[in-house]
C-alpha cells in the first residue's frame, strides 16, 4: 500500500498541540480541510466573502493526507455534515516526494472517508498552487497532479483553477517563502469561493 493511504496521527509536538487546539462545532455548513493553506485561511475574509455561513477550518499546517485520513478516522466529526467541503491538500505530499498517481488516489480516499461521514456533501478541489521556484518546486510533477485534480469535476466534486488566479496575481499572491499564501491571495480565492458555492 501506498504510505499516502495508510493513516498516520501528525508528527511532532507542535502539530499534536495544534490538534489538541482545534475545537469541533455542533454544526458547520462549510468545512475548509487539508494543511497551511487551509488553517491560515483569514476567518474574517471567509465571514465577509460566505455570509451567513458556519464554516469550520479543519485545516493543520504541515498535514499530509495520510494525516488527514487519520483525523477524519479519530477526530468525532460526523455530526457535522456540512453542505459544502473544500479540501485544500496535497503540497505537503509533493514535497515529500509523493508521484501524482498516488496523491490523487489518496485525496479519492480522503473523499470516500468524507461522504461516508456526511453523507454527501458538494466537494470543492482547488488545484495546488505553485511551491516557490526551482528542483523543490517539482513543477512538472503539480501540473500533472492539477490535471488529475482537475478531471474529477462531475457529480457531486467541483474543481477551482485556484493556481491561475494566484499566479495571475504574481508575487503578491504568496507570502515571501514563496509557498504560503498571502492575505491578498486569500482575498481573490475568498470571492471565487463565494461564486463557486454561491453565497
Amino acid at each position: 500500500m501506498s504510505r499516502v493511504l495508510a493513516p498516520v496521527p501528525p508528527e511532532g509536538a507542535n502539530a499534536a498541540k495544534r490538534l489538541s487546539r482545534i475545537a469541533v462545532p455542533l454544526a458547520a455548513d462549510l468545512v475548509l480541510l487539508g494543511d497551511s493553506n487551509a488553517a491560515a485561511w483569514p476567518p474574517d475574509l471567509l465571514a465577509a466573502g460566505l455570509p451567513g455561513l458556519a464554516v469550520f477550518n479543519f485545516g493543520l499546517p504541515g498535514d499530509r493526507i495520510q494525516n488527514v485520513l487519520w483525523r477524519l478516522d479519530s477526530v468525532p466529526t460526523g455530526h457535522l455534515r456540512p453542505r459544502d467541503v473544500v479540501i485544500v491538500l496535497g503540497t505537503n505530499n509533493l514535497a515529500d516526494g509523493d508521484i501524482p498517481a498516488e496523491i490523487a488516489a489518496g485525496i479519492d480516499a480522503v473523499i470516500a472517508k468524507l461522504r461516508a461521514l456526511w453523507g454527501d456533501p458538494a466537494i470543492i478541489l482547488p488545484a495546488i498552487a505553485r511551491r516557490g521556484a526551482g528542483p523543490l518546486a517539482r513543477s512538472a510533477e503539480r501540473e500533472a497532479l492539477n490535471a488529475m485534480l482537475l478531471a474529477k469535476a462531475g457529480t457531486g466534486i467541483r474543481t477551482a483553477r485556484s493556481d491561475l488566479i494566484l499566479d495571475a496575481m504574481g508575487p503578491a499572491a504568496f507570502e515571501p517563502d514563496g509557498i504560503h499564501i498571502s492575505r491578498a491571495g486569500y482575498a481573490a480565492l475568498t470571492e471565487a469561493l463565494s461564486i463557486l458555492i454561491g453565497a
